[in-house]
C-alpha cells in the first residue's frame, strides 16, 4: 500500500467518524450548527494528537442533562484547551509522544486545581507512563475529597518513591473517604497520609492481596462525580 492510499484512507475513516459523531449529536437533539461545531472542536484536537473522546463525551453529557448548545459549546472548548495544556505538561515531564490516558488525565488534574508543578511531580515520580496516569487520577480523587492539591500530590510521590504499585495507589482514595466517613478531620486525615497510614501494608501486598478488609480499588467516591467538576466539598 502506498503513502497516497494510506493517506486517503485516513482521511476517509475520519471523515466517516466525524460524520457519525455529529450524526450522533443531531440524533440526541443537538441542532445542526452547534454539532458541526463539535465535530470541528473534535478535528482539531485530533490534528494535534489529543484524546477527542472526553470532548465528545462532555458534549453528549450537556445535552443529556437539558443544557442549551450555547452553554455546552464554551465548556467544550474549554476542555480542548485543557486537554493541550495536558499534554503540554505530560511532554515537559518527558513523555515525547503522551499516550491519551495520560493526557485526560493530566486535564482532569488541572480541572481539578492542581499546578503544573505538582501534576510534572507526578508523573516524573511514576515508574511508567500508565502509572503516571493512575497516580494523577488519584490525586485528581484526592483533592476532589477536599485534601489540597499539594498534599495530594506529595502523597502520590510519596508513594512511587517507596515502592508502590499503580495498583495499590488505588486504595488511596477509598481509605481516605472511609477516614472522612468515620468523622476524622481534614488535616488529621493529611497528617496520616504523609506518615504512611493510608496504605500502611508492604510494598506488593496492596489489600487486593491481603491487605485490610474492606478496601478494594473503586469503593471510594467516583473520581470525576457527573457535574461535580472541580467542587471540593467543606470539610473541618
Amino acid at each position: 500500500m502506498t503513502p497516497l492510499v494510506l493517506s486517503a484512507l485516513v482521511a476517509s475513516s475520519l471523515g466517516f467518524q466525524q460524520a457519525g459523531l455529529r450524526q450522533r449529536l443531531v440524533d440526541r437533539g443537538a441542532p445542526p450548527e452547534f454539532a458541526q461545531q463539535v465535530v470541528q472542536v473534535t478535528a482539531e484536537a485530533r490534528a494535534e494528537g489529543l484524546p477527542v473522546e472526553p470532548i465528545a463525551d462532555k458534549a453528549f453529557e450537556g445535552l443529556a442533562k437539558g443544557y442549551p448548545a450555547e452553554r455546552i459549546l464554551p465548556v467544550v472548548r474549554l476542555l480542548a484547551d485543557r486537554l493541550r495544556a495536558g499534554r503540554a505538561v505530560a511532554v515537559a515531564a518527558g513523555l515525547t509522544q503522551p499516550p491519551g490516558r495520560v493526557v485526560a488525565t493530566a486535564a482532569e488534574a488541572l480541572g481539578r486545581g492542581m499546578e503544573r508543578t505538582e501534576i510534572l511531580e507526578v508523573l516524573r515520580a511514576a515508574p511508567a507512563p500508565d502509572a503516571g496516569s493512575v497516580g494523577l487520577t488519584v490525586a485528581a480523587s484526592l483533592v476532589a475529597q477536599g485534601i489540597a492539591p499539594r498534599d495530594a500530590a506529595r502523597a502520590v510521590e510519596d508513594a512511587y518513591h517507596q515502592g508502590r504499585s499503580a495498583q495499590e495507589l488505588l486504595e488511596l482514595p477509598s481509605v481516605t473517604s472511609s477516614w472522612f466517613a468515620e468523622g476524622v478531620t481534614l488535616p488529621e486525615v493529611v497528617r496520616r497520609i504523609h506518615e504512611g497510614q493510608a496504605l500502611p501494608f508492604p510494598p506488593g501486598r496492596g489489600a487486593a492481596k491481603g491487605g485490610p478488609p474492606g478496601l478494594r480499588p473503586g469503593r471510594g467516591p467516583p473520581i470525576n462525580p457527573p457535574g461535580k467538576s472541580g467542587s471540593k466539598p467543606n470539610r473541618p
